[in-house]
């Protein structure tokens, strides 16, 4: 799948380090920009600070805007945090707004080093479709959860309906593949993609004849702040970095990304 060959991991001069915990919900992040950081966008909380928590703790002066319209309030209040009862989205709608206006909103716009963190199950894909490059470039890192939601065909019908709908199946998945691919060219041209880890939560699907996880955790950089990008030929997941999202489930560990040139 060509797909793939865009997934090209880089090296920086910056070190890597692991913010959150050792399961579900920690991200690869690289430490001298997060100490220097000032304001961190976390949209899609749920009932986890984990993250956000650790992030104050290696920088105590960031402002956290975390964004979630699911949940009345944080599972864990810190005087850093700033809990805003509300969604992301590539158009303004009840309990949701776009990134450009919550910038707007909170006078974040000429704030710099700025990082954002996502894991809003699947909408990523129209945020960042529809999000201005002068939005996305404001942010020194992106850290967030990819949903590669694929459909399958699993109804019984006749020989020739069963044909005919896997053809169609297979159509819609070349349809939301491109729209993948387009997305994650336009984050690629600004940003180079420093880590990835495959969540383990589900088991890898085959799509097109091809394997492929349904969830990948992608630690991004803007390429403005880096002067010295290294092609990486380390396998992932990497020790020490690394761990199982379900830590009673074992790590996908089948996918040299590096091979993908």
């Amino acid at each position: 799948m060509s797909f793939f060959k865009n997934l090209q991991i880089y090296d920086t001069e910056y070190t890597k380090i692991r913010i959150g915990p050792k399961k579900d919900g920690g991200y690869v992040v690289l430490s001298e920009n997060i100490k220097n950081c000032n304001v961190l966008y976390s949209y899609g909380i749920n009932d986890d600070v984990s993250f956000e928590l650790d992030f104050v703790r290696v920088n105590p002066n960031c402002i956290i805007r975390l964004f979630d319209h699911t949940i009345n309030e944080l599972p864990e209040k810190n005087p850093s945090f700033n809990f805003i009862k509300e969604g992301i989205a590539s158009e303004k709608k009840v309990n949701l707004d776009t990134l450009e206006n919550h910038l707007y909103r909170f006078n974040d716009n000429l704030k710099f080093n700025k990082i954002l963190k996502m894991d809003i199950e699947w909408n990523e894909w129209d945020v960042f479709e529809k999000m201005p490059n002068e939005i996305m470039c404001q942010f020194d890192q992106i850290l967030c959860e990819f949903h590669f939601i694929p459909v399958f065909y699993e109804q019984n019908h006749s020989e020739y309906f069963t044909k005919f709908h896997k053809l169609i199946y297979e159509q819609i998945n070349q349809q939301l593949f491109e729209k993948y691919q387009k997305v994650l060219n336009k984050i690629f041209d600004k940003f180079y993609l420093f880590h990835l880890y495959i969540n383990n939560s589900l088991p890898v699907n085959k799509i097109l004849n091809n394997e492929f996880p349904p969830l990948i955790e992608m630690s991004l950089v803007n390429k403005k702040i880096i002067n010295h990008p290294r092609f990486t030929l380390f396998k992932y997941p990497i020790k020490n970095l690394d761990f199982p999202n379900k830590p009673y489930k074992s790590d996908i560990i089948n996918f040299n990304w590096s091979i993908y040139k």
